[in-house]
């Protein structure tokens, strides 16, 4: 009796073989039609936006439009997901943070706090230099706040503040370095 109740079952290697690529086509083909389902979707807005005056007229007078349409939701969607990223493109990239590329900086210290660093920078600021604190990277692993003076044309020009800093402060030539903004 107690061989009755338990069975076994036994697949060749073979056979779990075509059960993988089985599986692997079907969701091929799923990724597939989702990415044809995506291209209908654009392919509707964007006919819906190149639709003359006159043609919208004509749909319009052929059928009553409800409250609210689905294209008219989406299209919506649209509009504000593009003012967000807008928005965001502004809030990213302030006007001090435009002007550091292709210049040279000198890199003063690196802070986990951005108070820190903003103390550093005020220092730096009495003393006469130009400073900026940059926001962490979005590759950094931890949030570090980086201080820099500079936005010299040449690293020539970097490299003798540099020297100045270190004759100045009496700190090592490894404390201070050059980066390219």
């Amino acid at each position: 009796m107690a061989n009755k109740d338990y069975r076994e079952l036994q697949l060749s290697s073979s056979f779990l073989v075509f059960i993988f690529i089985a599986i692997l086509v079907l969701g091929i083909i799923i990724f597939l039609l989702g990415v044809s389902v995506g291209k209908k979707q654009v392919q509707m807005l964007s006919e819906s936006q190149s639709l003359g005056v006159g043609v919208a007229e004509k749909i319009t007078a052929a059928k009553p439009i409800p409250a609210e349409e689905p294209k008219g939701i989406i299209r919506k969607e649209l509009d504000a997901h593009q003012q967000a990223k807008k928005e965001e493109k502004k809030v990213i990239a302030p006007a001090s943070e435009q002007k550091i590329t292709n210049l040279y900086y000198i890199q003063v210290g690196a802070f986990n706090k951005k108070n820190a660093a903003e103390a550093l920078a005020e220092k730096y600021k009495k003393m006469g230099y130009p400073t900026i604190v940059l926001n962490p990277f979005s590759k950094d692993r931890r949030p570090v706040f980086r201080v820099r003076i500079g936005g010299f044309q040449t690293k020539e020009q970097a490299q003798e503040i540099k020297e100045k800093l270190i004759r100045s402060e009496g700190k090592k030539s490894s404390d201070y370095f050059v980066v390219r903004g």
